[in-house]
């Protein structure tokens, strides 16, 4: 099935946001004497005010969302964004990062099967193989040089924890992005998530003692800014612009670069080299999403045309 225009403009956004997530690898390395809940929170509100900002150059007019919508894109706040930044962080000190990646890798597979079931139609055979093939894929890339993950119990539940805030991003968003528009879900979403993290770092604060927020040095000022504009503002505005145009399940394909990604930022930097692991791993993904992107829109219903993309 040859993919037509609009759907390779969708593929094209879907990469590009790939991308720019795996170069956040790097920046959030500067951030680790930076205080986490805090710095979660003034990075979805710089992304706001950017998103603000860009609403009003384009004249945009924010709909009111039903009681339905507001739900949604609550959920998609606590879970997708501001719950996954925080349960990822803390999934990466219980275990490896590699072996959280393995569990990332799979939301290819939980998108297209659980967006099937919501929309109880049958996904095609190309899409499940697809997602099959980009979830070994990225498990292979992340495997040791022994070939081997060490799991253990609390690492692999909190590493299903943030697998759970990666599907939330693609099947919350996805209907919010449908019924409001990219660029309304994605504000409504960072602007809620900014104060969830708030909140929380204030009550954390009061309970342990940590500060709330400080002034970021010269290293991590720029990178909470690209966090925020780069991987914040126009990361999910080029991914629900592509969930608009491939739907949700084709779209979640490409959740399986992402590991990639990362690991091709990391050995960019020279902070990791890459392993035939890595090789293997990435072959495996690439051959995935080009076999699912033939599959159809896998139980994801035709995107409205009626609404623009943002």
């Amino acid at each position: 099935m040859m993919l037509d225009a609009r759907e390779r403009s969708g593929a094209a956004l879907a990469l590009g946001a790939v991308c720019l997530i795996g170069g956040s690898v790097a920046a959030a390395t500067r951030l680790h004497g930076y205080p986490l809940l805090g710095g979660q929170a003034v990075r979805y509100g710089l992304a706001t005010v950017f998103l603000l900002i860009w609403a009003r150059v384009r004249r945009h007019t924010f709909p009111r969302p039903s009681p339905a919508q507001t739900a949604r894109v609550f959920l998609l706040a606590a879970t997708g964004m501001a719950g996954y930044g925080a349960v990822l962080v803390h999934a990466t000190s219980m275990t490896s990062p590699g072996d959280v990646g393995v569990t990332l890798g799979a939301a290819p597979l939980v998108i297209v099967l659980v967006q099937s079931l919501l929309v109880r139609v049958r996904p095609s055979g190309n899409l499940i193989g697809g997602a099959l093939c980009v979830a070994g894929g990225s498990a292979v890339a992340q495997l040791s040089t022994s070939g081997t993950a060490q799991w253990n119990a609390q690492g692999l539940a909190w590493s299903c924890l943030a697998l759970t805030g990666v599907c939330a991003v693609t099947l919350l968003g996805a209907p919010a992005t449908r019924a409001l528009g990219s660029l309304t879900a994605t504000t409504y979403a960072c602007a809620l998530a900014s104060g969830m993290l708030f909140l929380a770092a204030v009550i954390n604060g009061r309970v342990t003692g940590a500060p709330v927020l400080r002034r970021p040095s010269g290293a991590e000022l720029p990178a909470l800014v690209f966090l925020a504009l780069g991987v914040t503002t126009v990361v999910f505005l080029m991914w629900y612009g592509a969930v608009e145009r491939l739907g949700a399940g084709r779209t979640g394909l490409f959740n399986g670069l992402v590991p990639l990604a990362s690991l091709l930022a990391l050995a960019v930097t020279g902070t990791t080299t890459t392993s035939l692991h890595q090789i293997a791993g990435a072959v495996l993904v690439l051959v995935g999403v080009a076999f699912g992107l033939r599959g159809g829109r896998g139980g994801t219903p035709p995107p409205r045309r009626s609404r623009p993309a943002g």
